[in-house]
């Protein structure tokens, strides 16, 4: 399959072509012995890509035991509903407050329209996944897929139901969301609504420095180099970012002006990568960190 890197002996990445854009949106293949992991599944549209991608790597259904999910955003883990009935032994590792949103997405759903309104096709659906296929999440936890130990990390801040998860034998450190998207060597945010808090943010990127990690893996997108530098970069990204925003609301008179004069600004603009045309990603940006700042403010 073209679109399946192999990073490195058992480790593979899979470009879902997420949003219809190539190199913005993966699926982790870990191996690991006879057992086999995916850290992600991406939308529901992806899970044909992800099942076809095990039969091209020669790894069986039944091989799979963890569905590892940073969150339940639905770019991360919308498919695992519809995985679960393919992958008959994995369960589905997640944060225990994603947890009941697995069970009865329907919440979940109606969040994701509102936050990103006419793009929503675009995020697929999620199926329900069976509470009994569901390991929740609630504090720091070591897991193992063959001789592999992954250890899951609660990391607030991008929403208050993400982990990262860290192979501490080679350094490895899967991100989410929590350290930005990283593309074509570029950090761009990812502070939507309604859950993005900077100070918690802040915290679990200090965390994950604190792991020392020798590489980081993205889901959007692949592997970055320098993980020290670029945890600490995204620090005080997230910083100017909120606070150029906060300089835009308390010079406008409506939160829709502010939006307006943002998505003007120059500044801002170089945030809208190039499969967001219309900037309505870096709008769902902007609005969450307005809603955190209006929370903040009460």
């Amino acid at each position: 399959m073209e679109k399946l890197r192999e990073l490195r002996e058992g480790l593979w990445l899979l470009d879902t072509d997420q949003f219809g854009v190539p190199h913005f949106g993966g699926v982790y293949i870990l191996r690991s012995g006879d057992e086999a992991a995916l850290v992600e599944t991406g939308t529901s549209l992806a899970a044909p890509a992800v099942l076809k991608a095990l039969d091209a790597l020669g790894i069986a259904r039944q091989a799979v035991r963890k569905i590892f999910l940073t969150h339940i955003h639905l770019d991360h883990g919308g498919g695992a509903g519809v995985l679960v009935r393919e992958l008959p032994e994995a369960v589905v590792v997640v944060h225990e407050r994603g947890a009941k949103h697995l069970v009865d997405p329907a919440k979940l759903l109606a969040s994701v329209k509102e936050a990103v309104g006419e793009r929503f096709p675009l995020y697929g659906t999620a199926e329900p996944v069976p509470r009994g296929r569901i390991e929740p999440v609630g504090d720091e936890k070591m897991f193992r897929v063959g001789d592999v130990r992954i250890w899951a990390v609660p990391t607030p801040g991008h929403a208050p139901h993400h982990l990262c998860f860290f192979l501490p034998e080679t350094g490895e450190l899967f991100t989410g969301d929590a350290a930005g998207l990283y593309l074509q060597g570029k950090l761009y945010p990812t502070t939507p609504p309604p859950g993005f808090h900077l100070e918690r943010a802040l915290e679990s990127l200090k965390r994950l420095a604190r792991l020392q990690p020798k590489r980081l893996f993205y889901t959007h997108f692949g592997p970055g180099e320098v993980p020290e530098r670029l945890l600490h970069k995204y620090m005080g990204f997230l910083e100017w970012w909120v606070q150029k925003i906060e300089a835009a609301r308390n010079s406008e008179t409506s939160e829709e002006e502010a939006l307006a004069k943002l998505l003007s600004d120059p500044e801002v603009t170089a945030y809208a990568y190039s499969g967001d045309r219309d900037m309505g990603e870096l709008a769902m940006n902007i609005r969450g960190v307005l809603v955190y700042l209006s929370r903040r403010g009460k």
